[in-house]
């Protein structure tokens, strides 16, 4: 990451300036949180590609019924969280109890929550999120005077939470032995189904309660507006660390692959690349993880 700063502040003027890294931050903190889900649903066994529904859920609601309907934001918050937990519920139950593939029960949940959104919409025009929740998002905002974006303070609060959660709680145990041998958590008692039922749930719910962050930097919603967040989401999980299949990883390695894909895709804008350019960058590093997760156990299995 620091190797990425230092590149990009000699190849862009401006680059390091305080409003350039105040805006990379809530970019950087938007995909983070993003990433929440998919980082627990990987580190229980899991891929979950209803990322997109997800927040397509949360950010629709958040443009048409605050800001259109005037729905308080408490109770549009509680809506994601019910809609977004049972679809994720629903996956966590099917592909452990049913021993189906997360690639395939949560890509059809995705269809499913896209399809709805525009059925409930009719594909027409949504509204614009209220200024209330826009304030978490503006970049030169301010969290009790101190010159930082709420949408900052908020992921450093989650990276924390998140880290109390899965290193001093049983709960959090129990999701790491989940992940790394189902079969021998199961022998200790652990009940796997209820830990991937809570873990898929859980993951939703905070995604969809990004996607209201997301709706709100955006100044509005459309039912593709989750669609980047799956590629660049991924990529900053596998990126920061987070290994497939390995239990190994927390939300901390999330936060810093944001930064350092958010990162590179301000310094390929400044260069006049597109958002082309950055979906190769992110497929491509996906593949060199991936490809050095799959060397790096090879050569843990000779030792």
């Amino acid at each position: 990451m620091l190797g990425v700063f230092v590149w990009g502040s000699v190849q862009i003027d401006g680059f390091s300036s305080g409003p350039s890294v105040r805006a990379m931050l809530v970019i950087a903190s938007l995909l983070a949180l993003a990433s929440l889900g998919q980082t627990l649903v990987i580190l229980v066994g899991g891929l979950d590609l209803a990322v997109p529904g997800y927040i397509t859920v949360g950010a629709v609601a958040t443009a048409e019924l605050a800001g259109t309907k005037g729905w308080p934001l408490w109770a549009v918050a509680v809506s994601v969280v019910g809609v977004c937990a049972f679809a994720g519920g629903v996956c966590g139950a099917i592909c452990h109890y049913l021993r189906v593939q997360s690639l395939v029960v949560t890509l059809g949940m995705s269809s499913v929550l896209i399809g709805g959104v525009i059925v409930a919409t009719k594909a027409s025009n949504l509204g614009v999120p209220p200024q209330d929740i826009s304030k978490w998002t503006f970049v030169m905002g301010e969290t009790l005077d101190v010159p930082v974006p709420p949408v900052v303070c908020l992921a450093v609060g989650v990276v924390v939470g998140s880290w109390l959660f899965l290193a001093h709680t049983p709960a959090g145990r129990r999701l790491y032995a989940t992940g790394a041998n189902p079969r021998a958590a199961e022998g200790i008692l652990i009940r796997t189904g209820r830990v991937w039922i809570t873990t898929f749930a859980f993951g939703a719910a905070a995604t969809g309660l990004a996607g209201m962050l997301i709706a709100s930097y955006s100044s509005g919603a459309s039912v593709t507006i989750g669609d980047p967040y799956f590629y660049s989401g991924l990529a900053a999980v596998l990126v920061g660390g987070t290994a497939l299949g390995s239990a190994r990883g927390d939300f901390l390695r999330t936060v810093l692959g944001a930064l350092i894909l958010t990162a590179l895709t301000t310094i390929l804008s400044g260069m006049g690349l597109g958002e082309g350019d950055s979906r190769i960058l992110f497929g491509l590093a996906i593949i060199v993880v991936v490809l050095a997760y799959g060397r790096d156990r090879r050569l843990r299995d000779r030792i």
